[in-house]
């Protein structure tokens, strides 16, 4: 039978698998000494009901995580939860990539602090990692374009929903720049699947607090690349202690409406 206890414990063998031999994730210094109770709360709530939901398995739940956390600017907890993504089977590329995913989304500021903060990481744990050179600098503008049109169909539909009639040239001239850098440069790169990658995207907008369109287009961009509705509920599930119940909430409505109107249950 499910109780507060046997939460708790749950809770306690999950924080263990996440932490590896990593015996400083076993404590939360100011919440430890100021907030005991809160302590207890995330080690029930957070650690023993969400982490071990099924829908998604440890190594995406800890990369919807990463991603929040560098969304928000979260760079203390972010240093913890690059740490458990290694122990829970994330490739030094991958937490990386994750970085570079979100470039177009939360800005150049943000993924140099988490690029700062994972090559200490790395060195201090002396993780294995050479970076690679994947961006082929030998096409043409025109190909680069191209393929981010490719890639950009691949992800949604209706890829020019930003652009109307109406349409200025400055806006028409960074809907190419977009098409050619964040399709064309960044979500062709190896290292995540696209399914991963739009999980990176729904965490982040989750957490900056987007829910209009983009968001709507998001998840129906999902389920184009195959995610089920279950999947995308448990991103903004997973998401939710770290960037805030709100946003959760909005977010989930947000899917409930798309996947109603195309007749899909969870």
């Amino acid at each position: 039978m499910d109780s507060l206890e046997h939460r708790y414990q749950v809770g306690q063998e999950m924080r263990a698998k996440l932490a590896g031999n990593n015996q400083g994730h076993n404590s939360i210094p100011g919440t430890d000494q100021l907030a005991p109770d809160l302590r207890r709360i995330i080690d029930e709530c957070l650690f023993g009901k969400i982490w071990t939901r099924p829908g998604l398995d440890l190594k995406e739940r800890s990369i919807c995580t990463i991603s929040v956390l560098m969304a928000n600017g979260q760079m203390l907890l972010l240093r913890r939860h690059i740490e458990r993504g290694l122990t829970v089977g994330l490739t030094p590329a991958q937490i990386v990539e994750v970085f570079i995913q979100l470039t177009f989304y939360v800005g150049i500021p943000q993924v140099e602090n988490a690029l700062l903060l994972t090559r200490d990481i790395f060195e201090a744990n002396s993780v294995d990692f050479e970076a690679t050179f994947d961006y082929d600098i030998s096409k043409s503008v025109e190909q680069l374009y191209q393929e981010g049109i490719a890639k950009h169909e691949e992800h949604y539909q209706d890829i020019d929903a930003y652009l109307d009639a109406n349409a200025s040239d400055a806006e028409i001239e960074i809907e190419r720049l977009v098409n050619e850098y964040h399709w064309g440069a960044i979500y062709t790169r190896p290292h995540l699947s696209s399914k991963e990658r739009a999980m990176c995207s729904l965490a982040a907008l989750s957490a900056v607090g987007v829910y209009d369109r983009q968001v709507r287009r998001r998840i129906e961009g999902a389920l184009e690349l195959g995610m089920k509705p279950v999947e995308i509920l448990e991103v903004f599930i997973q998401v939710m202690l770290y960037g805030g119940y709100f946003g959760t909430r909005s977010a989930i409505r947000v899917a409930r409406s798309v996947f109603t109107e195309k007749g899909l249950s969870v």
